[in-house]
């Protein structure tokens, strides 16, 4: 019980940071990156739904997304943060 508490907070903090978008952009708040990366995925998301349906449609999603994102002056950081 003892070693269970610990590695269960550490599983909650990595979670946790795990949440955020994982794009950074100079001079761009929390929320902007958020809307931004919503916007991107939702994209990408409803391209993929969309006939022709791709083989690895998880894999085609991520890959927009991130085209989409770096279109709009974002990098891609740790998401450990």
């Amino acid at each position: 019980m003892r070693r269970t508490l610990p590695l269960l907070l550490i599983a909650l903090a990595l979670a946790a940071g795990c949440t955020r978008p994982p794009y950074a952009k100079p001079g761009a708040e929390l929320t902007a990156v958020e809307d931004d990366y919503t916007d991107c995925y939702s994209k990408a998301s409803l391209d993929v739904n969309t006939p022709p349906f791709p083989d690895r449609p998880l894999t085609v999603v991520d890959q927009d997304a991130d085209a989409c994102m770096k279109e709009r002056g974002y990098v891609s950081k740790i998401r450990l943060n």
